[in-house]
């Protein structure tokens, strides 16, 4: 998988959901680590957290799109 690159609509999201630990900053230096569990299991759980939020805000992404269309 490629290098993922946050929106400024994705951005926007991650602000509104407020959230005190995923914010755009520390998603921006979290969403692209791949370290490993047995190497580095703080970091990596940190990185599998980071990822876990950002597919929520892909998913929300997709579904304001699709309610944009049904309006």
């Amino acid at each position: 998988m490629g290098k993922i690159t946050i929106t400024e609509k994705q951005e926007a999201i991650i602000r509104r959901l407020n959230d005190p630990l995923y914010t755009v900053e520390f998603l921006k230096e979290w969403v692209n680590r791949n370290d490993n569990v047995f190497i580095n299991a703080p970091a990596a759980l940190q990185a599998m957290g980071a990822s876990g939020f950002f597919a929520a805000v892909r998913a929300i992404e997709r579904a304001e799109e699709s309610d944009g269309e049904n309006t």
